[in-house]
């Protein structure tokens, strides 16, 4: 697990809302507050190796001018899936943190 926490619950000095072990790796993926990261588009899905190293921040699906990640998930093989602000579940690739995909859910 991600040793960089502060006392505060920050990473990278945002609110963490949720933090995931990639399985296999030394690696998380870390869910920041977008509220405290500005109006918007936040792009606030981060992989982190466990000595606090940034390895990608998230891109966002091209979906409107105030987008952020809301929820994430990641599947048992390390796939990770993110829900955003206005309604798409987005597949990440995990080792880039680029878009692979996304569908309308709301």
């Amino acid at each position: 697990m991600l040793k960089e926490i502060s006392n505060d619950g920050k990473v990278l000095g945002v609110t963490v809302l949720d933090i995931q072990d990639l399985p296999g790796e030394e690696s998380v993926v870390v869910l920041l507050n977008y509220m405290e990261m500005g109006n918007g588009p936040v792009r606030n899905l981060v992989k982190l190796r466990h000595c606090g190293e940034t390895v990608w921040v998230a891109d966002l699906p091209d979906t409107g001018p105030r987008e952020c990640y809301v929820s994430m998930d990641l599947s048992g093989a390390g796939q990770v899936f993110a829900n955003t602000w206005n309604g798409y579940r987005v597949a990440i690739d995990s080792e880039t943190g680029r878009v692979l995909g996304s569908k309308f859910t709301k």
